[in-house]
Order: C-alpha cells, then structure tokens, then sequence
C-alpha cells in the first residue's frame, strides 16, 4: 500500500462519537477475466529432462501449438479427477502428470504401435 492510499485509507475513517457512518467504496465489478482467471488460463506445461531429451531426441515437433494442444489436454484430465494421463495430439504421445502439469515422457507414431502403457488412469485425444 502506498503512502497516498495509506493516507485516504485514514481520512476515511470517522471518530466514533460523532455519530456519522463512515463511506466505504465499493470495488466495481470489472469486464472480462480477473487476474485470477487469466492465471488460470496461462498455466504453462513442463517438461521433465527425460520428455525434453526425448523430443529432442526424436525430433518431434513441439512448438506453440502443440504446447497449447497439451495444455488443453491436460485441462480436461485435470477436470475429470486425473492424476497421470496419456495425451494424444496427432502423431504425438505424451504421458503427463495432470497436478504438476509435468511431461514425463513424449513418443512418436512408430514408437506407439503394440506399446502398452501403464501407471496412468486417463487418456485424453486432442
């Protein structure tokens, strides 16, 4: 709080015997998304070393919009209860921890065929 709110914030307030209520201001509703929201929004995607030595590794093409395709992915695992999911964005598999919004591990679609995945209780198709 700075020095000038501090000094409004006290202007404010009125003795107790004088009888008067003091005005308050009210905070005005704002349009659009609260900061909050917009946290909420921008929460971003982490790779573990392994998923970043593994993209590079087999270089799969993640950039924007693959990010974003995950993210969204991990939004809707997270909103059905998931605590680990395989995420299916096209020609890409990851498999993510949905609480720390963490890439584990990333696969292609030759690494895909006849592999079994374990240690996970969702699958989500973006």
């Amino acid at each position: 709080m700075s020095i000038s709110e501090l000094y409004k914030a006290v202007n404010l307030i009125t003795p107790a015997s004088s009888g008067q209520t003091p005005q308050t201001q009210r905070p005005t509703p704002s349009k659009g998304p609260s900061e909050f929201e917009k946290v909420l929004d921008n929460q971003q995607v982490n790779l573990s070393k392994h998923a970043a030595t593994r993209i590079r590794s087999r270089s799969l093409p993640w950039d924007g919009e693959m990010e974003k395709r995950v993210r969204e992915g991990m939004d809707v695992a997270e909103k059905k209860g998931s605590q680990s999911a395989l995420i299916l964005a096209g020609d890409i598999a990851v498999i993510a921890n949905i609480k720390s919004r963490t890439v584990v591990t990333a696969l292609d679609k030759s690494e895909m065929k006849e592999r079994v995945f374990t240690n996970i209780d969702s699958a989500v198709l973006v």
